[in-house]
């Protein structure tokens, strides 16, 4: 009796070991289960979050052109032009001067602005892109912006158009 009981004893310790294990792989998996699915929550809250930033990034680059069309038609006046010439080339001038301001405004309480770019920046392909390249000045290092052609724009944080340079050579 006492090797049946000894034999059942065995038995009995190989079974809580068993269920001991498999108490423990399935505690393991379980947490892993929840670790996942707390990553995926914050995934998706991130996706959520960057939607509602950047959901107006196609927008912006298309109002983008229109300012580029205002930068333009300012740009084409010249002051003595203005000095000199009628009135209604002034009230147009005017209006399209105060028409820019007021988008620009509205492009800064959604996010949108322009990038600030100095002549002499190094190159950063994340936020220029070279058009051209000009021999070196002796001024300036090679890779580093000779002249801005466009500038860059951002929404938030997040580049949504390089500026367009000319960079001296290498």
């Amino acid at each position: 009796s006492t090797d049946a009981d000894t034999q059942k004893n065995e038995e009995f310790t190989k079974e809580i070991e068993k269920l001991n294990n498999d108490l423990a792989e399935l505690k393991d998996k379980y947490q892993r289960s929840l670790a996942d699915r707390e990553n995926v929550r914050r995934r998706l809250e991130k996706q959520v979050s960057d939607a509602k930033l950047y959901g107006i990034q196609g927008f912006c680059k298309d109002l983008l052109e229109v300012t580029d069309v205002f930068r333009k038609a300012l740009e084409s006046v010249t002051p003595e032009q203005l000095s000199e010439g009628s009135e209604q080339l002034r009230s147009l001038y005017d209006g399209v001067s105060m028409t820019e301001t007021q988008l620009l405004a509205v492009f800064r309480r959604n996010g949108l602005s322009v990038m600030p770019l100095d002549s002499g920046a190094k190159f950063d392909t994340s936020w220029h892109e070279a058009v051209f390249e000009v021999p070196s000045d002796g001024k300036n290092e090679p890779g580093t912006i000779a002249h801005i052609l466009r500038p860059a724009w951002k929404l938030h944080e997040r580049c949504i158009r390089s500026a367009q340079v000319g960079v001296i050579k290498e």
